[in-house]
């Protein structure tokens, strides 16, 4: 337990310059025990001072855990904290998916609630699906969410390459007025097997050119994933959320 705690705290300590926010994932696997994302959190922002946000997923508890964990966030003063819906487990884990929310802009507005009432300055980020933002229910969705108390949201699927789906991305975010309040994700590919298997694994519709990219291997994904965060900073995007598949390192190799 103790040797594991080390590790994560040391992949952090490796990169804390590079980051604002570090986002403690919740990972979705009943056959593994965890740390809550919570104490998580709380335990990077003791040992290391940075401002960690835990993912809290709506999916694994009834409406009075869900506000008790926030509470506690707010109460530890972490500085940010994630809501989100969570994936349905699949029967044959014989877990329950909880969600005791109608939405999750619903859980949203309650911990948002809970915020004003303990007067906290904490960040409350929330996801959104950047294709949806082609509809007009997609952006009245994002819109919900902020309205109901998120600050950010954090986009899915990931921009792949500066050019093409960078170009749609951005011109989707400025027509629907959200381009200072969603930070576009990019996220490391290593190979063309591995774009197919994320397909798969998330639900993504990825473009055909990530494909034509990912054939020249990894080292061309990641000059790819860098460019974008080039275009991010130069046209002066709110941010960027760079997701490390648990590999504290990537982000080294994408920011630095």
């Amino acid at each position: 337990m103790q040797e594991g705690e080390e590790r994560f705290v040391e992949g952090i300590r490796a990169i804390r310059s590079l980051g604002d926010v570090f986002l403690v994932a919740n990972i979705k696997n009943p056959e593994r025990l965890k740390l809550s994302t919570v104490e998580a959190s709380f335990l990077l922002k003791e040992r290391l001072g940075v401002d960690a946000a835990p993912v809290i997923v709506a999916r694994d508890m009834n409406r009075l855990q869900f506000l008790s964990t926030v509470f506690t966030g707010f109460w530890l003063k972490l500085g940010s904290m994630m809501i989100v819906w969570g994936d349905d487990y699949h029967a044959s884990v014989h877990v329950t998916n909880t969600r005791d929310f109608a939405t999750l802009g619903e859980a949203i507005a309650q911990a948002s609630r809970i915020r004003r009432r303990v007067r906290s300055s904490t960040l409350l980020f929330a996801p959104v699906d950047i294709n949806g933002l082609r509809t007009t229910k997609g952006v009245a969705l994002a819109k919900q969410r902020l309205r109901a108390g998120a600050d950010y949201l954090l986009a899915q699927p990931p921009t792949t390459d500066s050019g093409r789906t960078f170009d749609d991305h951005d011109s989707m975010l400025g027509a629907s007025g959200l381009k200072d309040r969603v930070l576009l994700n990019v996220f490391p590919f290593r190979d063309r097997k591995d774009v197919r298997k994320c397909e798969k694994y998330f639900g993504w519709t990825l473009p055909r050119s990530l494909y034509e990219i990912a054939a020249d291997g990894e080292t061309t994904l990641i000059r790819e994933e860098r460019r974008i965060i080039e275009r991010l900073r130069a046209e002066r995007f709110p941010g960027v959320y760079v997701t490390t598949r648990g590999a504290p390192e990537v982000a080294r190799r994408l920011l630095s």
